[in-house]
């Protein structure tokens, strides 16, 4: 594990007005939720932020609405939802991500909460929950440990490896640029323990309707 550090100014942000395509290849089988499965499902790269937290905190749920696509926590509510992205509802702005060399919309919150959009090379997944409340001014930027985290036995963010760059000796990847998001969750085993999924998921399309 690696320590974070506090967020520092993005560089070389630009919105667009260009739509992001946004589709599933189905896979077999369904979710543990009873959902269908609307990503694809590795067997063995993009990188994108998986807390190791959140899919604890949320083991069982998976988000298969493009509208709706982070897997993240409602505190006041106490229980997991599907959360449309946060720069979709930018103070009424809806920020998106042309189709060049920066086309992965990111997000994040300064100390004061206050959050951030912008356009980079890799795919970014991410939790509001853990961005703007558990961990917020903070950012992770070593390509080995791109996952900011939270430390249930220390109580602090931490910055982690991607879990599915090494997935029981198996580093997985998506190598299909139509299905670039590599993302970690947790199902339910037959005792209701953890099962880790890694897969690939195509990258967000931004609504063409408000939310």
């Amino acid at each position: 594990l690696k320590r974070c550090w506090p967020q520092h100014a993005w560089i070389g942000y630009r919105f667009h007005a260009a739509e992001i395509g946004y589709r599933f290849h189905a896979a077999e089988g369904t979710m543990s939720s009873g959902l269908p499965s609307l990503i694809f499902l590795l067997t063995v790269g993009g990188v994108a932020a998986n807390s190791m937290y959140m899919a604890k905190l949320c083991r069982g749920h998976a988000c298969t609405d493009a509208n709706f696509p982070i897997l993240d926590y409602a505190a006041d509510e106490k229980k997991c939802i599907c959360r449309a992205h946060p720069c979709w509802t930018d103070e009424g702005r809806m920020h998106s991500c042309p189709a060049g060399g920066s086309p992965f919309l990111h997000f994040s919150y300064d100390k004061e909460g206050k959050l951030s959009c912008g356009c980079g090379e890799k795919p970014h997944y991410s939790s509001v929950y853990l961005a703007s409340e558990l961990c917020p001014g903070h950012f992770c930027e070593e390509d080995d440990h791109p996952v900011l985290d939270w430390d249930e036995e220390e109580g602090k963010c931490i910055c982690r490896q991607h879990p599915c760059s090494n997935m029981d000796g198996v580093a997985h990847e998506c190598s299909d640029r139509k299905f670039p998001m590599l993302r970690y969750r947790e199902d339910k085993d037959s005792q209701g323990g953890a099962k880790p999924v890694c897969e690939c998921a195509a990258n967000y399309i931004t609504p063409k309707d408000e939310l």
